[in-house]
């Protein structure tokens, strides 16, 4: 019995390790690679990072797919981590769906990689890029995706801007993610694809109900950590993680509660509706 214990007592740290990565790369459902064309149904696909892919806070592809009904097919294009460049590299699989309608929520660890250098030579080694980002590789990378798939799709584009970085506008990574935001607003209008106003629809609730973190930035991964924990353990619902932590629309400094997904969903929908 003794040794039995001792075993489950090393192992067990491992398996919550092993099971808290398989949550966070769990591939969706509805990914680019299962994708199969039904009928008239009008294909739309969502391109983006963690926060499109959905496991790490509220996954609003699943919300929108569940809003819209049966007569859209909803293809889940998010994958963890990713910056704009890693965006570009993979369009020509998305390419190949050959969408009806495209929405692109891609900036923000790209805003995140701007806060100090440390922070850009960290993305720089783990995301495999030819440089270290900065804001003017990521209006030239944005504005190449947005003109290579108005060349070589018929799809109507829309671009979100991106979630604030934190909740208090004060700190410079909520300064910083506007400035991103500011030129995916630019981008938008020099390209001509639709955009999408997130970061200031989410700064408007945020001026009526602040946030409060309880911790700082530089904390973020090991409370991201701590949240799936008390997600997928504990069954906690995501804006109660958020709350916990002193976040309104955040369950912490990058991924979104519910509350924070659904203003994403009522902005593509409204989109959708009007075409």
């Amino acid at each position: 019995m003794f040794i039995v214990i001792v075993t489950i007592s090393l192992v067990l740290p491992f398996l919550i390790v092993f099971y808290f990565f398989w949550q966070m790369e769990r591939l969706p459902r509805n990914r680019l690679g299962k994708f199969q064309r039904e009928g008239d149904k009008q294909v739309v696909v969502l391109m983006g990072d963690s926060i499109t892919h959905g496991q790490i806070g509220e996954n609003y592809v699943s919300m929108l797919s569940e809003q819209l009904g049966a007569n859209y097919d909803l293809i889940n294009a998010g994958v963890n981590s990713q910056l704009a460049w890693n965006l570009l590299e993979r369009l020509d699989e998305i390419i190949e769906c050959d969408p009806d309608i495209i929405t692109i929520l891609i900036g923000t660890n790209d805003a995140n990689a701007a806060i100090s250098e440390s922070d850009a030579i960290y993305y720089k080694k783990r995301m495999n890029l030819p440089k270290l980002p900065d804001r003017e590789w990521f209006r030239d990378t944005l504005n190449a995706i947005i003109e290579r798939l108005l060349q070589e799709t018929t799809a109507q584009i829309a671009i979100l801007s991106i979630p604030p970085i934190g909740e208090v506008p004060e700190d410079s990574a909520f300064r910083i993610s506007k400035e991103y935001s500011d030129i995916i607003k630019e981008t938008a209008m020099k390209t001509g694809a639709t955009y999408l106003p997130l970061h200031e629809r989410m700064t408007e609730v945020l001026m009526k109900q602040p946030g409060r973190p309880s911790y700082p930035l530089k904390k973020f991964k090991i409370e991201m950590i701590k949240a799936l924990f008390k997600r997928y353990f504990l069954r906690k619902t995501w804006n109660d993680i958020g709350e916990a932590a002193g976040f309104y629309l955040h369950i912490d400094y990058l991924h979104l509660n519910t509350r924070g997904a659904q203003l994403v969903v009522d902005l593509i929908a409204s989109f959708m509706k009007g075409l």
